[in-house]
């Protein structure tokens, strides 16, 4: 059933607002997300962990979280539709900020950072769906791709961020110090969410808006992974997040086991890496935009990040800039398709049914995106060495590029009767 009520709006003028908030937000939650990784050696040396044990045990500590982040995005999402943006991101940020908090003050108990770790997922996975929503209803059809550009940049910011932030913390306190530091951020954030953030702008015609209170979320679900564009969709996303977070999480183990680097001193090379994230991000939104052929940049980018990391893990050639160079084009080319995803599903999906679309698109690429860092840690662990367990994630690549070009057949057979 669909209700209508008043609600306090803000003019079209406040959307840069809004936008920045988003970008900001998720910017904060990929530093949360990534604290573990960046943390992980301090951790080990603190459990008297082994090599197998940091790459199986730190594997499923970094991994762990995109399980509760996969399932918050499929059955939470449809509260985005529910109750409003507003609410559901304070609430985010608030349960994500206190996850990174109990983090750090419980992290010498495993399991009870296995738990904060779930918690953070949990608290995070509305915030990309809640993200295309309000974008949707900011900004008109020419003006989104953009906006959704600006909000995804905050992503690999955030991570690139991560090490610069943390590392001097942890070099000079303490790991469980740098996860306070960020919990007290995430909390600040909160206050200009409840003042800022709102579903659409005002419109001096119509005062009342309508959200679907009542949506039938198993029917709506039904509808979605029917249809063969949906399905072709969530194939890609599907890739996309197990590179993304298979490379991302590991990065600065990586740096540092294979390169001997010690990223408490030069935190910075953690993140040049990230410069070829947000490269890619803007490129290949732009690309798409000129030639109108998303498909065509989608399979371009699978086929050079599975190049890329072969390269990078054969390469005779050695050294911290090296590594940095290599993991740079990865990213580069990685990132060319994410904002084509979000684009096409707000061009495609009823505003008032997108958090929940969005949410389940996202929640299906992060449950299976797990095995990204959990296949790396489990080769790591039985190869002991870091540069073969990278190669998961060429291979990652492979497999997502066939399953794309098959289903991509199947799409256009179904468009085609």
């Amino acid at each position: 059933m669909q209700t209508k009520y008043r609600i306090k709006r803000l003019p079209s003028e406040y959307r840069w607002v809004i936008l920045l908030l988003l970008f900001v937000t998720i910017m904060i939650a990929f530093m949360g997300r990534l604290s573990t990784s960046v943390a992980l050696g301090a951790i080990g040396d603190e459990l008297v962990w082994s090599q197998a044990d940091t790459g199986f045990l730190g594997g499923i500590l970094m991994g762990i979280f995109l399980v509760s982040y996969g399932f918050s995005n499929i059955v939470l999402s449809p509260n985005i539709d529910r109750h409003g943006s507003k609410v559901v991101l304070f609430c985010s940020m608030v349960g994500c900020s206190l996850a990174v908090f109990l983090g750090g003050y419980y992290g010498h108990i495993y399991s009870l950072f296995l738990a904060s770790r779930l918690l953070l997922g949990l608290t995070q996975g509305i915030l990309f769906p809640l993200s295309a929503k309000v974008i949707a209803g900011w900004y008109g059809v020419r003006d989104r791709g953009r906006a959704n550009a600006i909000f995804m940049l905050g992503a690999p910011i955030g991570i690139a961020l991560a090490p610069i932030l943390m590392g001097p913390i942890i070099h000079a306190y303490s790991w469980q110090f740098s996860f306070y530091v960020l919990a007290l951020i995430g909390f600040l954030l909160a206050v200009p969410i409840l003042f800022f953030v709102e579903d659409a702008p005002y419109d001096k015609n119509t005062l009342t808006i309508t959200r679907n209170r009542d949506i039938d979320i198993k029917k709506a679900f039904k509808k979605l992974l029917a249809d063969p564009e949906f399905r072709l969709i969530v194939v890609g996303f599907t890739t996309v997040n197990t590179m993304y977070w298979g490379t991302t999480l590991w990065l600065p183990t990586y740096l540092e086991e294979t390169t001997g680097i010690s990223l408490g001193d030069q935190p910075y090379m953690a993140a040049i890496p990230y410069i070829g994230c947000i490269a890619g991000l803007l490129v290949g939104a732009w690309i798409s935009n000129v030639t109108g052929k998303p498909s065509r940049v989608i399979v371009f980018s699978f086929l050079t990040t599975s190049m890329m990391v072969a390269i990078m893990a054969f390469s005779p050639l050695s050294g911290v800039w090296m590594a940095v160079l290599m993991l740079t084009l990865v990213f580069f080319f990685a990132q060319l398709t994410p904002t084509l995803f979000f684009t096409k599903l707000q061009n495609s999906i009823d505003t008032r049914e997108l958090g929940s679309a969005t949410g389940l698109m996202n929640g299906i690429a992060n449950t299976v995106g797990v095995m990204g860092p959990v296949s790396v840690g489990v080769v790591v662990a039985l190869s002991g060495s870091y540069r073969i367990g990278i190669l998961c994630i060429s291979a990652i690549a492979l497999i997502g590029l066939v399953g794309y070009k098959r289903m991509l057949r199947i799409c256009n057979q179904a468009c085609e009767s």
